[in-house]
């Protein structure tokens, strides 16, 4: 077994891999010009590295460090270890971890954080091996779009009309020159208040935020809404699509605090559920943290499905 860094020829083998395990959550891309795609476009600030694991010519393991532009303690770290199911307990994992470790010492970093998922077990195991806790807990939720009825819901946009405020798509938004700018703000605004990981999240500045924050290619702008009352936005809620999947994708929704409680939020996701079911996705799957009770109780109103909790790991480095 021999490990290596990582060129362009590999792409399709690594897919191959975290595709056999099956990860419930995140969504990632699962194919090989999605995932050079977001290599391509990793922020300059961020430092990066991929390594594989190749036994008799292929590739059945890789590993990873990586920093997250919109969650940038300048020393944080995430490290990631995936291993083909039919090569796991033979080491290999261990000696990927190692590299990773071996290539962090340079940046001495204090903490490092990883993803394990509870349908599969062994990866927090491994983890734990390692120094890692549990820091954090979010569960993965899908809806099935065309068994959902909207029907006891009919009269929540006309009433929230009546009291002065519309729903917009990012797209039927584009003649405001100051759509962008009011977005950004409303984004971090909300940002601030769902529950997250560690520290909280730091705000980019707009340009690099426009770049995966509205300008990524998976977000769709006539599936983003946002809640208006006159020329002030005063809610969001963000959707996207991987073009490999057939599943919609639901990111951060949001409300601003003063307009909280009159069913903004519940009004956004049922534009998010009807676009679905228009343009013929069968399933909306997002996730919230465990602690976001509001959220999760939305969620249950409206009869979303959970699946395996994803679970985000901690290890502290004392210096």
């Amino acid at each position: 077994m021999n490990i290596r860094t990582t060129t362009p020829d590999d792409y399709q083998e690594i897919i191959d891999v975290h595709n056999s395990l099956r990860i419930v959550w995140p969504e990632r891309p699962r194919t090989p010009q999605a995932w050079a795609e977001v290599d391509r476009h990793r922020s300059s600030k961020c430092r990066y590295q991929r390594w594989v694991a190749v036994e008799n010519g292929h590739v059945v393991g890789f590993a990873s460090y990586d920093q997250c532009p919109w969650s940038y303690p300048p020393q944080s770290f995430y490290v990631n270890v995936e291993v083909s199911p039919a090569y796991q307990y033979n080491g290999i994992g261990s000696a990927l971890y190692d590299q990773v470790m071996v290539g962090l010492q340079t940046f001495n970093p204090p903490a490092l954080r990883a993803d394990a998922f509870a349908n599969l077990p062994q990866g927090f195991s491994f983890l734990r091996k390692r120094g890692f806790y549990e820091a954090f807990r979010e569960t993965p939720v899908q809806l099935d779009v065309n068994a959902f009825d909207p029907s006891p819901y009919a009269g929540l946009e006309p009433k929230l009309k009546a009291e002065g405020m519309l729903i917009r798509t990012l797209r039927e938004l584009e003649s405001d020159p100051d759509r962008d700018r009011k977005v950004y703000d409303l984004y971090w605004e909300a940002n601030e208040d769902v529950p997250h990981e560690g520290d909280s999240s730091e705000k980019p500045v707009f340009d690099e935020w426009l770049a995966w924050g509205l300008n990524d290619p998976s977000i769709l702008h006539d599936a983003y809404f946002i809640a208006l009352r006159g020329d002030e936005y005063i809610g969001l809620r963000e959707m996207a699509k991987y073009p490999d999947s057939d599943m919609l994708l639901g990111s951060l929704l949001g409300v601003r605090r003063e307009y909280r409680n009159r069913g903004i939020g519940l009004a956004m996701q049922l534009r998010g559920i009807s676009y679905a079911r228009k343009n013929g996705y069968p399933v909306l799957k997002t996730c919230t943290a465990i602690q976001n009770r509001p959220m999760q109780a939305l969620f249950n109103k409206l009869g979303y499905v959970r699946d395996p909790e994803w679970q985000q790991c901690q290890k502290d480095i004392k210096s």
